[in-house]
Formats: structure tokens, sequence, C-alpha cells
């Protein structure tokens, strides 16, 4: 793991790894935009659904679909689907100490809101840890996995990609990374992983807590 340890960049995805994917946030996200789209569309929830399923499939993210399709507010879409119950989420005092233990920069690159990110941070007690946060604004509504969301981040943060850490809990976000140079360590708990993918990521933990614990004792 010494490339780990020698990097100067680490790159953190926010939802399902920087907490568990058991406690269902992303599933009350998903909820919401599925009950957004079939009040905007007046559609039965389970078309809503499929609709989102099928936009996210096709664009790379649903909002991407709708604004093309049904010249839905952006903006509406998004805060309406963010504005959930964070109570399940708890202080991390320990995940905090281990990420301030790396000696590089941290951020954190999630395709959620910066407001949302950043209500997730405080909530976890984490907001303190991190140099900045890359959100969907500033990656230009560009989702991972599209590479031009990773040329934005390496562009604007100045990213060596071969000294740079990316952690994600979707394997499919991390092949990109790789293919600039990155090295990539997969969060396995995630219960939306794709599968069959054509790609193996270099480090693979059940989660962040697990991964350091692995790192420490190396």
């Amino acid at each position: 793991m010494q490339k780990i340890n020698q990097a100067n960049t680490y790159l953190f995805d926010l939802d399902d790894t920087l907490y568990s994917p058991k406690l269902g946030i992303l599933k009350q996200v998903e909820s919401r935009m599925h009950k957004f789209i079939s009040n905007a569309l007046s559609l039965p929830l389970p078309e809503a659904t499929l609709l989102s399923n099928q936009y996210y499939k096709q664009y790379g993210g649903t909002v991407k679909g709708l604004i093309k399709h049904h010249h839905v507010n952006r903006d509406d879409f998004i805060h309406y689907c963010h504005d959930i119950n964070m109570t399940k989420l708890k202080a991390q005092p320990t995940l905090g100490q281990q990420i301030d233990q790396l000696a590089g920069r941290k951020i954190i690159y999630t395709n959620s809101p910066k407001h949302y990110a950043t209500k997730i941070l405080t909530e976890l007690a984490l907001i303190d840890c991190f140099d900045d946060i890359f959100s969907l604004e500033d990656a230009n509504y560009e989702l991972k996995p599209h590479n031009s969301s990773y040329q934005t981040l390496c562009n604007k943060h100045a990213i060596d990609s071969h000294n740079t850490v990316f952690f994600d809990d979707q394997l499919r976000n991390l092949k990109p990374a790789k293919t600039l140079g990155m090295t990539t360590v997969w969060l396995t708990g995630s219960e939306q992983v794709v599968p069959n993918l054509d790609y193996k990521a270099d480090y693979e933990a059940n989660n962040l807590t697990q991964f350091f614990n692995l790192l420490q004792a190396s």
C-alpha cells in the first residue's frame, strides 16, 4: 500500500462511502426523485421510476433526461430530491481521525449538490477534514463516470492523477479515474454496485474504516 501513503491528493466520494449504505440515505433521494417525476409529469409512481432509470442509463443522470425531454426546472428537481431526513447520520470521530492522518489534500468528489454535501459532512462531523467539496455544480452538472467531470475536477484543483487516490463505492466511477492514472479504492459495502463491469480496482475494502485499519497494519 505504498502508493496510498505517498499520494498528495485524496478524493472521496460522499454518499455510501463516508457512511454505511444501510442507513438508506440515497434511497430517500431516489424515492423523492421518483415522486417529483410522478407529480411533474402526472405519471403513476411505477412509470416514473422506470423513466428515471431509463434516463439515468441513457444520459448518466436522470435530471439531464428530464430537462431535455420535459423542460423540468433543474434547481427545483435537485432541491426537492435532496430535501431528506438525515437523523440517522451520526458523528464519525474514528473515521475523522483516520482521514486527518493522510498527509495530502483531501477533497470530496460527489455527484450531489453542494448544500447537500455540506449538510452530510456536518452531520458526520467530518466537514473540517476536507479542503474542498467538488460538487455537481462544480462539474457543470456532468456526473461521474463521465470523463468530462474528472477533467473539470483535475483542472480546477491542478491534480496530478498519478499521485492521487480515489475512494468510491461505485466501481464504474473508479474506472475513468484509473484510466487517468489514479490509485483506486473500491468500498464494496454499497448495495448499488454495477455487476459484470470489466474493471478491477487497485484495492478493495468493505468500508473506509476497515481500509484505513488495513493500511495502518501494513
